[in-house]
Formats: structure tokens, C-alpha cells, sequence
């Protein structure tokens, strides 16, 4: 009996190994064939006047990435998040940029919180303001309603975020391994009163909850479900960004754990203006950050 048992076990084994191997090839297959037929090519609207859409370098992707809390609106809403994300699949390096929603600066010739550029002319609008206000050649953007978390989450069987110590004391919450669904891991990011440096604190949990969210999807378990956690926000996002470049980066990273990710924030500093608070940028810091990571981006000042 014992010796049955063995052989039953060894040969669930076997066939499960074999279905894994069989979903990894099946999804490694699909987006290969994306790729092809794609070439890999860049496309999208032009968003900047007198501006040329061209990939600036083969093995690198620069978008924004914008959370707008939307049902489908293009214009009348303002950006929540705002994050510079750059890809580069030889050096397996991911840099994030977190560009602080209050950010004081010039939108449509006025003033203004960064935020506002989304309301005032959609995603054409942020990028305008975003190339203007560091100078760089901005092309492409990721935009996402809070919906398209929620469902990605809940696509992906829930996500196991490790909550820092910081964290858990201003959300209230233990610290440590926690199993988010959707709504959960949607409410950990918007979280903002009890951080103690406000809005910063929480782009603090975004940019932590992103780069554990990445590790998340390309664990082995996770691989197969990628097609469908990509189904499920498509419905919720809006991209000039070809679906074949989209795959063909995250197959790039299907390894994460051998790439390094970094995750800066535009330095500055609160202040009241006119009974408005503002996030004002220490410009000189900034721009340190801009040459340090976007030196193949800057634009002719």
C-alpha cells in the first residue's frame, strides 16, 4: 500500500510539474507571437507639440503612469498618482519616480497643482506639463482608474504584501505578511491621514506596494495568470503604449528578483500659497534626479 501511494505521489508530481511547464510555454508562446508580429515597434498619438514619437533606445520603455480616480472620463478629473517609470531590459533596472500630486507648476500658463492637468486636458495635458516642468522628452503613459487595481488583484488571487513597520503603525495595522484582495490592496495605497509626512508617506506605501506587486506577478504560481490580469484592467486603463512592447518588458522581467528597482520621489517641501497647499519641488535636487536616471530623455533648455 505504501509502495502505491508512493508511486500515486510521485506521478501527481510529475503531471503537475508537467502543466506548469506546459502554462509557462503556452504564455512565453503568446507573447512571443505578439512580439513578432509587432516587431516591438513603439506607437501612439503624438501628445507634445512639435514633438516626434521615436524609441530612444531599443532596450528601454519611459512612461508615466497616472492613477486617475475615474469611471472613463478623459477630462474633469484629476491624477491621484503620479509615477515616471523607466524600464531598461539589458541592465534589468527599474527606476520610479514619484512626482508628488501638489506639485506647484506651471499648467496651461498658470500656477497650479501638477494634479490639475489631467482635468484640465486629459493625459494630452499631463504629459504637456510633465515634459515642460523637467524637460524631457515624454512620449508614453499608462492610465488607470482605481477599478483597474482592484480587479488586477483580484485577477492576479490576491497579492501577499509585507507591511514595514512604518506603515502599519499610521495605517493601524499589523505589521508584516498581509493577503490583500482587491478593495484591501486599493485601500492600503489610498490610505493619507495618519502618516506623519503626509501625502509623502503614502507615496512612500504606493511605490513599495508596486515594486511588491511586481514580484507578485512574476512568481511561478502567477505566470499563467498574466494574460488574464492584463484582460481584466485593460477594461480600466488607456495607454499609447503597443500591447506587444507591454509583454514584451514583462517577459523581460519575468525574473524580477535578479533586477534592481529604484523608487525616488521629486524632493521639496508643503507650503501654503493663497490658502492653497502646495508641494513646492527644490528644483535644484530635481533636476540632480533627472540627469542621475533620464539623461537619455533631456530636452534642449
Amino acid at each position: 500500500m505504501n509502495i502505491k501511494k508512493r508511486i500515486i505521489k510521485a506521478i501527481l508530481i510529475i503531471l503537475m510539474g508537467l502543466t506548469v511547464l506546459f502554462a509557462i510555454q503556452l504564455v512565453r508562446g503568446f507573447i512571443g507571437s505578439q512580439i513578432i508580429k509587432d516587431e516591438n515597434d513603439f506607437t501612439g498619438s503624438d501628445l507634445g507639440e512639435g514633438n516626434e514619437i521615436e524609441q530612444k533606445n531599443k532596450d528601454e520603455l519611459l512612461f508615466v503612469f497616472a492613477g486617475v480616480d475615474a469611471t472613463g472620463e478623459k477630462f474633469g478629473t484629476r491624477t491621484d498618482t503620479l509615477m515616471l517609470v523607466l524600464m531598461n531590459k539589458e541592465n534589468k533596472t527599474i527606476d520610479i519616480i514619484s512626482i508628488p500630486r501638489d506639485t506647484r507648476v506651471n499648467v496651461d500658463g498658470n500656477m497650479d497643482k501638477i494634479n490639475a492637468a489631467h482635468s484640465y486636458g486629459g493625459m494630452d495635458d499631463t504629459i504637456k506639463t510633465i515634459r515642460n516642468f523637467l524637460s524631457i522628452d515624454l512620449d508614453y503613459y499608462a492610465e488607470v482608474s482605481f477599478q483597474a487595481v482592484e480587479d488586477g488583484v483580484d485577477a492576479l488571487g490576491g497579492v501577499d504584501i509585507n507591511v514595514p513597520d512604518q506603515i502599519a503603525t499610521a495605517q493601524n495595522i499589523e505589521p508584516g505578511l498581509h493577503h490583500f484582495n482587491g478593495k484591501q490592496a486599493l485601500d492600503y495605497c489610498r490610505f493619507r491621514k495618519g502618516y506623519a509626512n503626509a501625502d509623502l508617506g503614502r507615496i512612500s506605501c504606493q511605490q513599495d506596494f508596486v515594486v511588491q506587486f511586481i514580484k507578485n506577478m512574476t512568481k511561478l504560481k502567477n505566470i499563467i495568470k498574466i494574460p488574464g490580469v492584463i484582460s481584466k484592467v485593460s477594461l480600466n486603463m488607456d495607454s499609447n503604449i503597443s500591447m506587444s512592447t507591454i509583454l514584451s518588458f514583462a517577459w523581460a522581467f519575468k525574473n524580477i528578483d535578479d533586477a534592481q528597482i529604484n523608487t525616488q520621489t521629486i524632493p521639496g517641501y508643503p507650503d501654503m500659497i493663497d490658502g492653497i497647499s502646495y508641494y513646492i519641488p527644490d528644483n535644484e535636487a530635481t533636476i540632480d534626479i533627472r540627469n542621475k536616471i533620464l539623461y537619455n530623455y533631456l530636452l534642449e533648455e
